[in-house]
C-alpha cells in the first residue's frame, strides 16, 4: 500500500514539474511571429541557441558567440572568393544598415573557407564592403558546429588542395536575437525592403 502511495506521489510531482515547465515556457516564449507564407521568412519556435564556440574577427580578436548577446544580429555565411551570391547579399545588408542606421543592429559575415579567408583577407573584404561589419573566420571544426546547429549546408566544388575551388552554400540571412538565439531565416531572393522589414518586425515583436 505504501509503495503504491509513494509511486502516486512521485507521479504527481513529475506531472507538476511538467506543468510548471510548460507554464514558464509560455511566459518567456511568446506565440511565434508569423510572416506571410510567400515572404520566405520561416521563424524558429522555439529559438535555437547559437553554439558556444569562439572564432576570430577581421582584427584577429577572439569573438565568442556570447558577444552576439545584447543586440539583434543579421548573420550570413559565405566566402570571399564567392563570385556572385555573397557580394550581392552583403551589398544588400550594407544598404539595410544605411536604412536602419539608428537601430542597434549588427551585421556579421562568417566565412565557410577558413583556409583562404584569414583575418587579413576578411579585413580587406570588410573594408571594401563596410568596415563596421564583423567578419569571422577560425577553426573549421568550430565553423561546422555553427553551421550544423543553424542549418547551414555547404560543400566544396573543385580541387581544394590547389585552392582552385568554389563553395556551394545555403544563402539565407539569419536573424539572431539578443540572447544569441536563431530567430529566423530570411530566404533569398533578398531585397532591402524584405530584410529591413523582417529584422524590424522581429525585434519589435520579441524585444530585447
Amino acid at each position: 500500500m505504501f509503495k503504491k502511495f509513494k509511486i502516486l506521489i512521485i507521479s504527481l510531482a513529475l506531472l507538476l514539474i511538467v506543468i510548471l515547465t510548460m507554464f514558464l515556457f509560455q511566459q518567456t516564449e511568446p506565440v511565434p511571429f508569423e510572416f506571410e507564407s510567400s515572404a520566405g521568412i520561416p521563424v524558429m519556435s522555439p529559438a535555437i541557441a547559437v553554439p558556444a564556440v569562439t572564432l576570430l574577427d577581421q582584427h584577429k580578436q577572439a569573438f565568442p558567440m556570447s558577444k552576439l548577446k545584447g543586440n539583434w544580429n543579421l548573420m550570413f555565411f559565405g566566402f570571399t572568393n564567392c563570385p556572385d551570391i555573397c557580394p550581392t547579399t552583403l551589398t544588400t545588408m550594407k544598404q539595410v544598415e544605411k536604412r536602419l542606421t539608428e537601430q542597434n543592429f549588427r551585421y556579421i559575415f562568417v566565412s565557410l573557407d577558413p583556409k583562404r579567408d584569414t583575418s587579413d583577407t576578411l579585413k580587406e573584404y570588410m573594408e571594401f564592403l563596410n568596415p563596421d561589419f564583423i567578419g569571422l573566420t577560425g577553426d573549421k571544426k568550430n565553423i561546422d558546429k555553427l553551421t550544423e546547429a543553424l542549418g547551414i549546408i555547404y560543400d566544396f566544388e573543385g580541387d581544394t588542395r590547389a585552392d582552385d575551388y568554389l563553395i556551394n552554400h545555403y544563402a539565407a540571412i539569419l536573424v539572431i536575437d539578443p540572447q544569441a538565439r536563431l530567430r529566423a531565416h530570411i530566404l533569398p531572393p533578398h531585397s532591402v525592403d524584405k530584410v529591413a522589414d523582417a529584422i524590424t518586425k522581429l525585434s519589435h515583436y520579441y524585444g530585447n
